[in-house]
């Protein structure tokens, strides 16, 4: 783990080259909002065809895209090792995830096996491309630790949530393929806690000390924790896999539930590291991450009492809250938590390049504060814990269910203005300079 000093700024790629993924990520909230308003009943089940489309929406369009704009920074800054050809593998990520994303959710919230093939194509070829180009970057960096190592194991758990996908997909294309519904769990859980989970960590172990003024992450757990998750979601798909016996079937919920245990281990030990802050004042960044914190370990606490608890598992609404905590309350609260402090570093760290390259004396930089106005920046933490609220109580009680959308249709249309905004400012400033 590094700070400032640590880190290869003088690699930092083009600003254009991680920004469009992340002032477009939250467009992809709000067209999922507006597409379960407009599509699905009050209380869909897991399996409607609306909700799957939504899903993978919602999934593919904010976390994903996210994640690729962010690794196309963090590769050369923090691995010391660039993209190959990274201005290319950038426009071409970007172009093949946000035209593939809506065409697939089209085929797969209105069964057109046209839209999945065309659609899944185009995701596919984006992740395969972001995988090869990940991987080279990894093999040739320099550096090591934790930091490292759960890129690497994030990027193989994408992998392995890719050929789980296409595995399910083909059964969408109409060509009388089996639709395999026992691969979904594993798909979800290498995709969320392997590929979302572990490149969450990595990313943690550099910006919660960096930007929050935390101690840094205790060695020995910083070491250990992405291997151990990445060995667990392992020991899951053998026993989901593999032939029926005694001991597959004890080994399943001894691994999912020594995965729970390590994500809940993660929410503390980040929490208490945030206690420990050298700077006392809480901004939107710090309450976006504390919020995804305790979402996570709500949904930690919810699994558990399903599996205490069989006939609470088997109610429609479980799964759901499941992954309304996990995916909405855990990532994109922390998705948002970091754009709103990696995006204005970005701004200021290239204005800053561009006034040493052309000195002007007497004009002075905008602080990173105030590259985004925070009370826009508040509102939309309000919007954004709103839906989360309402969303959690609308599983149970449906009539919230619209609501809570249109909260976070609207929370997500606001981010995309804050960050286009720091983006009108970079330009602005640039254009004075």
């Amino acid at each position: 783990m590094m700070g400032l000093a640590g880190l290869s700024l003088e690699r930092t790629p083009p600003l254009w080259i991680p920004t469009p993924f992340m002032i477009a990520a939250p467009l992809f909230g709000t067209l999922f909002a507006l597409a379960l308003i407009i599509g699905a009943p009050p209380l869909p089940s897991r399996w409607s065809p609306t909700l799957i489309g939504a899903t993978h929406l919602l999934v593919l369009g904010y976390p994903m895209m996210v994640m690729f704009g962010a690794m196309q920074q963090m590769l050369p800054v923090v691995a010391g090792s660039p993209v190959p050809r990274g201005r290319v593998v950038g426009l071409l990520l970007f172009a093949l995830l946000a035209l593939g994303t809506p065409l697939l959710a089209l085929g797969l919230m209105a069964t057109r096996p046209w839209a999945v093939g065309l659609g899944g194509g185009l995701v596919v070829g984006s992740i395969l491309l972001f995988i090869a180009s990940a991987l080279v970057s990894l093999t040739h960096s320099p550096a090591g630790g934790p930091t490292i190592a759960a890129l690497w194991l994030a990027v193989l758990s994408l992998l392995a949530t890719l050929l789980l996908g296409a595995s399910l997909a083909s059964g969408h294309l109409g060509l009388g393929w089996p639709l395999p519904r026992t691969m979904t769990d594993l798909h979800l859980a290498w995709g969320l806690v392997g590929w979302v989970g572990l490149l969450i960590a990595g990313v943690a172990y550099q910006v919660v000390p960096m930007f929050q003024m935390t101690p840094e992450y205790p060695r020995a757990f910083a070491r250990l924790y992405a291997p151990f998750v990445f060995v667990q979601l392992g020991l899951l798909t053998i026993a989901e896999t593999g032939p029926a016996s005694p001991w597959t079937t004890a080994l399943a919920p001894l691994a999912t539930g020594l995965t729970a245990l390590a994500l809940a281990a993660f929410a503390l030990v980040t929490l208490r590291l945030q206690a420990q802050r050298r700077r006392r004042i809480a901004d939107v960044t710090l309450t976006f991450w504390r919020i995804g914190l305790l979402a996570l370990l709500a949904a930690v606490l919810l699994w558990a009492t399903g599996s205490l608890w069989p006939a609470l598992a088997r109610q429609p609404a479980w799964p759901l809250m499941l992954a309304w905590l996990f995916v909405v309350g855990f990532a994109i609260s922390i998705i948002n938590g970091m754009l709103y402090k990696i995006l204005p570093f970005l701004v200021w760290l290239h204005l800053n390049q561009a006034r040493a390259r052309h000195p002007r004396p007497g004009r002075r930089i905008p602080t990173m504060h105030e590259i985004i106005a925070p009370p826009r920046a508040r509102l939309q933490l309000g919007l954004h814990l709103t839906a989360l609220l309402a969303g959690g109580v609308a599983l149970p009680w449906p009539s919230l269910w619209a609501p809570a959308l249109i909260a976070f249709a609207g929370s997500n249309a606001l981010l995309t203005w804050n960050l286009a905004q720091a983006i009108g400012r970079y330009r602005g400033e640039l254009g004075a300079s």
